[in-house]
């Protein structure tokens, strides 16, 4: 039983009314994300998520995907997202869906830890969840999902820390200890022969690794076999690492330590970084994982692969604006979508990568942090219904759909803050053409996107301003609230940043690329104060609780020419930011709702739970 509702200790904090400039703020944007990520739902089918929206239809329509997506691997993202979103934003809104969707989580935990779906589904609810999951004889086997396991680590890593109940770090290393049970030693590594498990379940006499166990010469680098190592060890690998670095467990350490080794061993095993992926997100999944094993143990060697792999993987897309294709490149599954369906989850993944390699001091990547928050990524986030009422009638599908549930209440409003999930450089929604014309592409909106894109959102909030031995550093020009000070940024707009210090003596401000910290002007209470200048950051010293430093810059904007997704866009930056693209999209356009910089009232939320390790 859960008694209490940990999510309501994430939104405790200050809150205060004041004037902020209309730019991007991501905390708005994860308190946006909530009422996608809450009302998604179905509480009468043991809190089952739905997954997919088709805005191609009047009314738009919610519908789940596969029962694996409905209670195991999707779920957890949730929880996490949840609780990180409300961390930083503070939004109570639907808080009581938090605790209906733990509970249920929990009610699936079986006595070794792991997590099965619930048998008893189909004589509770018709949610239209495919035949596949019966068996032969009409009835369920309780199974659990590898990706699943380690999404449900990152969850209970989350919870352990924001929620003071001892259940969520003994259920982890519970499934932690299955978890290893599971795996196999070969070399220096750990495997996973499959990637589902019923309960009691024990790796066979003769189990190896995908592709060699039963193989004939098959051979295990092929693509489906390769993919299979990605999917074992992404978010497995990742959750292990994780809880090891929240709770000091040393097995989930071992597994981290092994599934790592694994993908070094199969995946990642170039120096040039160069590997095989197919699916990007996937690909990264994996590479997270080593990142966050060699994070936690500092391992130098681990990490430089990590960074030679998130160099190599940077070039596969556009690190320009942040457009990563769902596809690689040179794939027939790339030339087959010309290169165009991104993922947010890509993105994601790319600007966690990034975060993490700068903190492990592999090389300063806030700039391509700033560049694919600011493009692809905030504007991958659905913040506008009102730009469906442009969409021309004749772009709607109306042929009779084969959806078995269909929920078709009100669900654009309900969609406010989900992700996008197959974008173009400058649409949203994929049109296709038809014989009876242009036509919006059935799937709009896959809500792992959602709950990827609104979970690493918090990366990017919570580092951009840091306090070390006394030194505040801001590393991004976005708006923030923090203990330390706030941020007012009016960028693109104009160079403008101000701070309101509340407890930093001496900041330092990181100026992006584009821009010479030689050539930033500062004031403190309208007064020039001399800076100092140490690499990209300017200095300010001597601050008092209460002081307003202005910082004024130049800002430059140039037009680009740039091939994305194999098609030619003519590109308007400013500073960073992408304020125009041609050709326009014609469904749901991008880079239409572009930042006033006028100021506008706010309530601004410091929470009282300091910054949590993701």
């Amino acid at each position: 039983m859960l008694n209490h509702n940990p999510m309501a200790k994430c939104t405790l904090g200050e809150r205060y009314e004041v004037e902020v400039p209309d730019t991007l703020d991501l905390a708005d944007r994860m308190g946006l994300a909530i009422t996608a990520l809450t009302n998604v739902w179905d509480p009468q089918a043991k809190w089952g998520l739905k997954f997919i929206v088709d805005f191609s239809r009047k009314p738009a329509v919610l519908f789940v995907n596969h029962l694996i997506d409905v209670y195991l691997n999707i779920p957890p993202k949730f929880v996490e997202a949840l609780a990180l979103c409300r961390l930083a934003s503070g939004n109570k809104q639907n808080i009581e869906v938090d605790k209906g969707v733990l509970g249920a989580q929990l009610s699936f935990v079986g006595e070794d830890g792991l997590t099965y779906c619930p048998t008893d589904i189909f004589d509770t609810v018709s949610m239209g969840i495919p035949s596949f999951a019966e068996s032969e004889s009409g009835e369920m086997t309780p199974f659990s999902e590898i990706w699943g396991e380690g999404r449900q680590l990152i969850a209970l890593s989350t919870l352990a820390q924001i929620d003071d109940d001892p259940r969520w770090i003994e259920i982890g290393k519970r499934k932690v200890d299955r978890l290893l049970s599971l795996t196999r030693e070969k070399g220096d590594f750990r495997f996973l022969w499959r990637a589902q498990f019923v309960p009691g379940q024990a790796p066979p006499s003769d189990a190896d690794e995908p592709g060699l166990m039963d193989s004939e010469g098959g051979g295990l680098y092929s693509k489906d076999n390769l993919f299979t190592i990605y999917y074992c060890i992404g978010s497995t690998g990742h959750g292990a690492g994780l809880f090891y670095r929240v709770t000091g467990y040393e097995p989930a350490l071992e597994l981290s330590r092994g599934l790592a080794r694994w993908a070094l061993a199969r995946l990642f095993n170039s120096a040039d970084g160069e590997y095989k992926f197919w699916h990007f997100h996937h690909g990264l999944y994996a590479l997270m994982a080593v990142c966050e094993y060699g994070f936690a143990t500092s391992d130098r060697e681990v990490l430089e692969r990590v960074d030679a792999c998130y160099r190599f993987a940077r070039e596969m897309g556009d690190p320009l604006i942040g457009f990563f294709p769902e596809a690689q490149p040179g794939t027939d599954w790339y030339l087959d979508r010309r290169g165009n369906s991104v993922e947010i989850c890509e993105v994601a993944d790319m600007v966690w990568l990034a975060l993490y390699l700068t903190e492990a001091g592999l090389g300063d990547y806030w700039d391509d942090v700033d560049r694919w928050v600011r493009n692809v990524y905030a504007n991958g986030q659905l913040c506008d219904v009102s730009l469906f009422d442009r969409i021309p009638e004749s772009y709607y599908n109306t042929e009779p759909d084969n959806h078995q549930y269909r929920d078709d209440d009100n669900i654009r409003e309900r969609s406010v803050g989900s992700f996008f999930g197959w974008m173009r450089a400058n649409e949203a929604l994929t049109v296709h053409q038809t014989p009876d014309g242009p036509k919006l592409d059935a799937s709009s909106i896959m809500h792992c996107c959602t709950a990827n894109g609104a979970r690493t959102l918090y990366s990017v909030w919570d580092k951009m301003v840091a306090k070390t031995d006394g030194l505040v550093k801001v590393n991004l020009l976005l708006n923030r609230a923090s203990q330390w000070l706030d941020v007012d940024s009016y960028l693109p707009v104009e160079g403008k940043v101000v701070l309101h210090i509340k407890d930093a003596p001496t900041v330092a401000v990181r100026i992006p690329e584009w821009c010479n910290p030689n050539d930033v002007h500062a004031t403190v209470g309208g007064e020039e104060r001399r800076t100092l200048i140490d690499g990209r950051y300017v200095q300010v010293g001597w601050l008092n609780r209460g002081d307003q430093v202005t910082l004024k810059f130049p800002v430059p904007e140039r037009v680009v020419h740039r091939v994305l997704g194999e098609i030619p866009y003519k590109l308007v930056i400013r500073g960073s930011d992408v304020v125009s693209i041609d050709p326009k999209g014609v469904a749901y356009p991008l880079y239409e709702n572009t930042p006033t910089g006028k100021l506008v009232k706010k309530t601004r939320f410091v929470p009282d739970t300091k910054a949590v390790i993701w």
